[in-house]
C-alpha cells in the first residue's frame, strides 16, 4: 500500500531504496535498511549516488612527459636516428630478397642463409649505387640543358595568358625571378642528393652490423631469463612486426616497381625528357602514402606542358600514370597485401604530417612503417591496446593469444 502510495505521488524505488520529489521540486533519497550492510555498517549506495572514478593526474601528466621527451629526442636526434631507420628499412628488405633466393627452383634449401642474406646485400648496394649515379647524371644535365626550356616557359605563359587576360602583356620568366628560384633550387637539390648519397654508406655500415646481430639475436633473447609470460609477449610482438615489415617493404617495393617500369614505359611513349629519371622518382614517391603518387605524376606532366607545344602528350602523361597507378594501388598492391596494412587512412594522412614536419621527405617515406610498428606494439599490452584499436583500420588487432601467457 506504501509502495503505490509512493508511486502515486512521484516516488521512484530501486533495490529497496526510495526517491521521493515533493511538491517543491526538491529530491530526497530515503536509503532502506536493505542497503545497509549488517557486517560492516557501509551502506551500499544505489548506482545513481556513486561517484565516478577520479582521473590520475599523476598519470596522465607522467604521459605526457613521455612523449613530450620522446618527439623532442625524434627532432634533435634527427641526424643520428634518421640513418638507424633507414638502415633498418634496408635491412628487412635485404631479408625479404634472401627469402626470395631460398624460393628460386636452382637455389637449394641447403646453401647458408650467410650467403643468400650476402648476395641480397650486394644486389641492393649496387642498385643503389647505380641508380644514384644514375640519377646525379640526370640532375646535372637538367640544370646544364635548363636554358632551353626558359623559351618554351616564356611561350607558354604568353598562351595561358592570351587566353585568361588578353589585354595584358605576359611577364617572363626573367621579370618573375623565376630562373633565380629555379636556379636556388636546383643547387639544393644536388646538395641534398650529395649529403644522401655520402649517408648511404653510414646506412650500409648499420645494416651490415644489423645483419652480423641478426645471428645471436635469438641467444641474447634466451639469456634474458624471462619469465614465460614475458619471453612469450616479447616474441609474438617481434614476431608481428617482423612479418608486417617485411610484407609490407617487400610487397611494396615490387608494386613501385611495377609501377615505375609501366610509367616509364609511358615516358619513352611520349618522348618526354630523362624518362628514367621520372620513372625511378615515382619509384621512390610511390612509398609516400596519399600525396606521393600524384606528385611523381604531375612533375613529369609539367615538364611535357613545357617541351611540347600541344596539351596530347600533357594529357597521355597525367591519364596514362594515374590508371596506371588506381590499377596498381587500388587492385594488385591490396591482393597482396591482405591484412598487414591495418592502419586507419586518417591515421595515415595524420602520420605523414607529423613525420614530414619531423624527419622532412626521409620522415614520409618512414612513417607507414613506424606507425604500422607503434600499432603491433601498443596492441600487446592492456594498457596502451586501446591506442592500437584507435590507430588501426577495422579495430581488429593482433595480441597474444590468452593460452600463451
Amino acid at each position: 500500500m506504501g509502495a503505490d502510495a509512493g508511486a502515486g505521488d512521484g516516488g521512484k524505488q530501486a533495490g529497496g531504496n526510495t526517491l521521493d520529489v515533493n511538491s517543491s521540486g526538491d529530491t530526497t533519497v530515503n536509503i532502506s535498511e536493505s542497503a545497509v550492510d549488517v557486517n560492516t555498517g557501509q551502506q551500499n549506495l544505489p548506482p545513481l549516488l556513486e561517484k565516478p572514478a577520479p582521473i590520475k593526474v599523476t598519470k596522465v601528466a607522467a604521459w605526457l612527459i613521455t612523449i613530450s621527451f620522446i618527439l623532442a629526442l625524434i627532432v634533435v636526434g634527427k641526424a643520428y636516428l634518421v640513418p638507424i631507420f633507414m638502415a633498418l628499412v634496408v635491412w628487412y628488405l635485404v631479408n625479404f630478397l634472401s627469402e626470395q633466393f631460398h624460393r628460386l627452383p636452382f637455389f637449394s634449401r641447403q646453401i647458408p642463409e650467410a650467403v643468400t642474406l650476402g648476395l641480397s646485400l650486394l644486389f641492393i648496394s649496387l642498385a643503389i649505387y647505380f641508380v644514384g649515379n644514375a640519377i646525379v647524371t640526370t640532375v646535372q644535365g637538367f640544370v646544364e640543358d635548363s636554358g632551353k626550356y626558359i623559351p618554351k616557359i616564356d611561350a607558354q605563359i604568353v598562351r595561358v595568358y592570351a587566353m585568361i587576360r588578353p589585354t595584358t602583356v605576359a611577364p617572363t620568366i626573367a621579370e618573375l625571378e623565376l630562373d633565380r628560384m629555379f636556379w636556388s633550387y636546383s643547387t639544393e637539390v644536388l646538395s641534398t642528393l650529395t649529403s644522401f648519397a655520402r649517408g648511404l654508406l653510414l646506412v650500409l655500415l648499420y645494416v651490415i652490423f644489423f645483419l652480423i646481430e641478426q645471428g645471436a639475436f635469438g641467444k641474447k633473447m634466451r639469456a634474458l631469463g624471462l619469465d614465460l609470460t614475458q619471453a612469450n609477449r616479447l616474441s609474438i610482438t617481434l614476431r608481428h612486426i617482423n612479418s608486417a615489415m617485411r610484407t609490407y617493404l617487400g610487397v611494396k617495393t615490387l608494386t613501385s616497381l611495377i609501377t615505375a617500369v609501366l610509367s616509364w614505359a609511358v615516358f619513352m611513349m611520349v618522348g618526354v625528357d630523362y624518362a628514367l629519371f621520372w620513372g625511378f622518382l615515382i619509384f621512390i614517391f610511390n612509398f609516400i602514402p596519399t600525396v606521393g603518387s600524384v606528385v611523381a605524376t604531375f612533375m613529369p606532366g609539367f615538364l611535357a606542358l613545357v617541351q611540347f607545344d600541344t596539351l596530347t602528350p600533357f594529357l597521355i602523361i597525367i591519364l596514362g600514370v594515374s590508371a596506371i597507378q588506381v590499377a596498381v594501388g587500388n587492385i594488385l598492391e591490396p591482393r597482396m597485401m591482405g591484412d598487414t596494412l591495418n592502419i586507419s587512412p586518417l591515421v595515415v594522412v595524420m602520420s605523414l604530417i607529423l613525420w614530414s614536419m619531423l624527419w622532412g621527405i626521409l620522415g614520409m617515406l618512414l612513417s607507414v612503417p613506424i606507425t604500422v610498428a607503434i600499432i603491433i606494439i601498443c596492441a600487446q599490452f592492456p594498457t596502451t591496446r586501446n591506442v592500437a584499436i584507435l590507430l588501426s583500420r577495422n579495430g581488429k588487432i593482433n595480441t597474444v593469444p590468452p593460452d600463451l601467457l
